[in-house]
């Protein structure tokens, strides 16, 4: 039998032929825009967007981490489906279809600007994109101390605007990705609206905090100004803006100041709007569906007068009537992969929610909003009725197989642990400690991290100790501890840890910090026995070539030496050009 017809509403192809521009706002939660009510939050360039267009005041977020909601977002699968769990360790693969492919097949002239390393084109989202722009060293240094990760907002709004600039007569379709709402907080002095930047080594102010960070998504929203004023109204008339965010941020709330590790409102509640003068000549507001990252592909291609490939988890968002019963998959892995905790999965509903965690939770979201009165149990039906349908979904889907993750350089692992994120090979049915209990240990680590670099190292040592009592098998929390020990110079100590973290997280950054430690002791044949083992894992990495050159020119071997640094120089020459170059030069000054 013929497969039955496609349904369509009175929206399918309304914006066929139209140019289509997706803007994407990391860690921005729902209520940092103007529009959804928060009167602190300044977007008014979101807000236009919005007074021309849909904005959906429930849509979520299927992880609160970038690569996994980018790539929802851009196949309309959740993560069950396209597999791609947590940022860095995982990549998209090549026999998922996206929005790019599909659109660049019809013709259009496909380009992204992204702002942070996460999306780089090895993780699996260029498929499709003629022009990924992604060479984020070409910018220079970054903000803090996340040096090359991200590029600013000016920047993303630069390279579009040249991306634009290089005019065709076919229809485009443009992603921008602007990462400054992501830690640390540092918007240009005239987005803090005449208030002190808060001492980040001071003691905690929540409502400082959050004006610093809504000072960030205020300073986006400004260069979002400038690129919707170059395409000019014109353009704008034949364009179909899209606005969202890949996830939100916690600041403070159910002890999360950041994102990644729980599944509450604040870090999957996101903005939504569908903008485009001529489609919605007056502002809508849908209230009454649940929407999420899942729907973007199919809704957009309704409204572009495609059928979306079959097998999509999501909807067209104005193809279907609202569904009270519908319900958005969510989840955080990230709690498994970085501290041994467990995972954390997600159905939320119009109305209510529901976590699979080792102690099930349940809110009632009209009423309950801020997810404090946890309502799981036998005796609440509908509850059951929810961890029944999220238990079916997941054991629909094969086990997660760790192989997919990706192997990441030295300067990748850092990078990584620097914006919160990293990766651990402890066992996939390992995770047993609940999250929600064992968030607080999260922010004591960060919080000794902060001591470490003061010099406070006593009590920095004495906060890992606390953490460590509890869950032995925290990754970051043997990381953490190595830094105390390695800035008071205890090489055993700073080793004891090292080979610890090995078992649990075996990166070739953890393997470069051991071998820095054997030198420092004088251990060279030992160090060059350990580096060459992990070479042989990672023959590619610059920082571990690096590391035997500098091995080998203590051991007098200046040949091979000179052989590491070049390699160095010709695998990595972004992140180890500099170092190379000096040391090759120090070789050639002494006449090798």
């Amino acid at each position: 039998m013929p497969a039955p017809a496609p349904q369509r509403d009175a929206s399918f192809g309304t914006a066929r032929g139209f140019n289509v521009l997706v803007v994407t706002f990391d860690t921005v939660r729902a209520d940092a825009v103007g529009c959804y009510g928060d009167p602190r939050a300044l977007t008014p360039n979101i807000d236009r967007l919005a007074s021309r267009g849909v904005r959906f005041t429930r849509a979520i977020a299927p992880a609160p981490t970038t690569l996994p909601s980018h790539s929802t977002l851009f196949t309309g699968l959740d993560p069950l489906s396209h597999g791609v769990h947590n940022n860095g360790t995982f990549r998209l693969g090549e026999e998922r279809t996206t929005l790019a492919e599909l659109l660049s097949a019809q013709g259009y002239r496909t380009g992204a600007v992204i702002g942070a390393f996460v999306l780089e084109a090895r993780y699996g989202l260029a498929q499709g994109f003629e022009d990924y722009e992604d060479e984020l060293h070409a910018d220079g240094a970054a903000k803090g101390a996340a040096h090359f990760v991200e590029r600013d907002a000016r920047t993303v709004t630069d390279r579009a605007v040249a991306w634009l600039a290089r005019r065709e007569e076919r229809p485009f379709f443009l992603w921008t990705h602007y990462f400054d709402a992501h830690v640390p907080y540092l918007a240009p002095e005239e987005f803090l609206r005449g208030k002190p930047r808060r001492d980040i080594q001071g003691p905690w102010d929540a409502e400082a905090n959050r004006r610093d960070y809504l000072a960030e998504v205020t300073y986006a929203d400004h260069e979002l100004g400038r690129l919707l004023d170059t395409l000019g109204q014109e353009t704008l008339a034949r364009t179909l803006v899209v606005f969202t965010a890949d996830h939100g941020e916690g600041l403070g709330e159910h002890g999360e100041y950041t994102h990644s590790r729980l599944i509450y409102e604040g870090s999957l509640r996101v903005p939504l709007v569908f903008s485009n003068a001529a489609l919605f000549p007056a502002p809508r507001v849908a209230s009454d569906r649940i929407a999420g990252l899942v729907d973007v592909v199919p809704t957009v291609l309704g409204l572009l007068g495609m059928d979306p490939p079959t097998g999509l988890d999501g909807i067209g968002l104005f193809a279907e009537r609202p569904d009270a019963a519908r319900a958005i998959y969510s989840e955080s892995l990230v709690t498994l992969f970085n501290h041994g905790w467990a995972p954390l999965y997600g159905y939320t509903r119009l109305g209510d929610k529901f976590i699979l965690a080792p102690r099930p939770e349940y809110y009632d979201l009209r009423t309950d909003g801020g997810e404090r009165r946890n309502l799981f149990g036998p005796t609440q039906p509908v509850a059951m009725e929810l961890s029944r349908a999220l238990r079916e979904r997941i054991a629909r889907v094969k086990p997660l197989d760790r192989s997919a993750e990706a192997v990441l350089s030295g300067d990748d692992e850092r990078w990584l642990s620097q914006l919160g994120y990293s990766r651990s090979s402890v066992p996939l049915d390992a995770g047993k400690l609940d999250p929600k209990d064992m968030i607080v240990t999260w922010a004591v680590l960060t919080n000794a991290s902060g001591m470490v670099e003061r010099g406070d190292l006593d009590a920095a040592l004495r906060e890992v100790d606390n953490v460590l009592a509890r869950n032995p098998g925290d990754p970051f929390a043997w990381e953490v501890a190595y830094t105390v020990h390695h800035a008071r110079k205890d090489w055993a100590k700073s080793e004891e840890c090292l080979l610890r973290l090995l078992e649990l997280n075996p990166s070739a950054e953890a393997f470069v910090r051991l071998a820095t430690v054997m030198i420092e002791q004088g251990r060279l044949v030992e160090c060059l026995a350990l580096l060459d083992r992990a070479a042989g894992e990672l023959p590619d990495n610059g920082e571990l070539c690096m590391s035997r050159g500098e091995c080998l020119y203590r051991l007098d071997r200046r040949a091979e030496a000179r052989a590491q640094f070049e390699r160095a120089l010709r695998v990595d020459p972004v992140r180890c050009g500099t170092r190379a170059s000096a040391a090759l030069a120090k070789l050639a000054s002494e006449g090798h």
